[in-house]
Order: structure tokens, then sequence, then C-alpha cells
């Protein structure tokens, strides 16, 4: 059995051959947009050397890691609402002044902070208040 296309049949075709091939090149994804209030924080992260995973066009994993951040550069990361994951350990800067801004962030799950300011005594008490949530540095 042989199986044979018109003409019109193979421009199509050809067509949307290139126009995948197109897509796929130039790095397009068909992924929604980083939310626009989410930009600043993906370039602040990405200018000090870290990076940021997404999903349905937000950010959920923030690696930011020996970047010097201090307990103000930690409230960047509290308005992101879809945040699950933040790695920052060795910023020797941050102190137990990050919970307060932690505890207001109710999708994060991970948070590791070794190499920190950050107390034994006030890690334990947050670990404490927030047992479903992974929290890695002082006292593991």
């Amino acid at each position: 059995m042989r199986f044979s296309l018109s003409y019109s049949g193979q421009l199509i075709l050809m067509l949307s051959a290139a126009m995948f091939l197109m897509v796929y090149s130039s790095g397009c994804s068909f992924a929604p947009a980083l939310d626009a209030s989410e930009v600043p924080t993906k370039d602040y992260v990405e200018g000090k050397g870290g990076s940021v995973e997404l999903e349905d066009g937000h950010i959920v994993v923030v690696w930011l890691e020996s970047a010097n951040l201090t307990d103000a550069d930690f409230e960047k990361f509290a308005g992101l609402s879809q945040l699950k994951s933040l790695h920052l350990n060795y910023n020797g800067e941050l102190t137990n002044g990050v919970f307060k801004i932690a505890d207001k962030m109710p999708a994060l799950t991970t948070l590791e902070l070794a190499e920190t300011k950050i107390t034994q005594r006030a890690a334990d008490k947050f670990r404490d208040e927030h047992p479903d949530m992974s929290v890695s540095g002082p006292g593991v």
C-alpha cells in the first residue's frame, strides 16, 4: 500500500513542519508568561547569580545562595504567592527576622538557610510552628 499526498497536502505538511521547527529552535514555549508582578523578583535573583523555576506563570522555586542577602532582601520574596521552595544557604547576613516574613508565605514548603546568622532557638521555634514545612539550616 502506497501513501500519497496531493500537492496542497504536501505544502501544508511542509509548512506545519517548518513552523514547528521555528518555534522549537527559537526557544519559545507554550507555557504561560511570567506574571508581570514577579518579573522584578526574577530579574533581581538572576542579577545576583541565582535562578528561578516557573510553574503556570509563577515563580515556585528560588535558588540564591552565597549572594550576601540581608533580611531586607528576603522581603523581596514575600510577594511571590506561589513560592514553594526557597534555597538561601550561605547568606551570612540573614537573621531570625526572616521567619516573620516566611510566616506570611502560605505556599512555602521548603526553606533552606544553612550558614546564616539564624539562631538554633529561632529555627526550632519556627519548625515547631510549621511542622509541614521542611526547614534546613541551623540545627539540621
